[in-house]
């Protein structure tokens, strides 16, 4: 089980039309769906990334081993492959990721939760849990300033 987090102080949703399904780069749909939840940083995006990848392959990998795999990613787009990629960032944006209830930790190797695919994950754990109670603690704002402001 995740960790309970504090929903409204870590998540910060976004949405946008069915039109940014049009992007043709799958970098960009990265981003897209990291940036739906407020995340809009470049080493979070090429952690989700290589998970990814790895699901694809049906594999398991550990916090070195995404490293290495950012790096090759980042060689490949000519990009710095250094720029703000420490083992210590990835270990942080693999524990929001954990928190959020995407993935899971066994034996010191990272998949998506339940070795599921990543929207089935999101369907089961991330919307009830994150989503859901959000969108519900909201409405309970909302009566409360109907009761405080005696709208009826």
């Amino acid at each position: 089980m995740s960790p309970k987090m504090n929903l409204l102080s870590e998540i910060t949703l976004r949405w946008y039309d069915d039109s940014s399904l049009m992007l043709e780069d799958r970098r960009e749909l990265v981003e897209l769906f990291l940036d739906s939840l407020g995340v809009s940083r470049d080493v979070a995006s090429d952690v989700f990334e290589v998970l990814l990848l790895a699901k694809a392959k049906n594999i398991s990998l550990t916090s070195n081993q995404i490293k290495k795999e950012i790096i090759d990613l980042r060689n490949k787009r000519n990009r710095d492959p250094d720029e703000g990629l420490s083992l210590r960032n990835i270990q942080l944006w693999l524990r929001f990721f954990r928190m959020l209830g995407m993935v899971e930790k066994i034996g010191g190797r990272y998949l998506f939760r339940g070795n599921k695919k990543p929207s089935s994950v999101f369907r089961e754990n991330v919307k009830p849990e994150v989503i859901d109670k959000s969108s519900e603690y909201l409405c309970r704002i909302l009566e409360e300033l109907e009761d405080r402001y005696g709208i009826g």
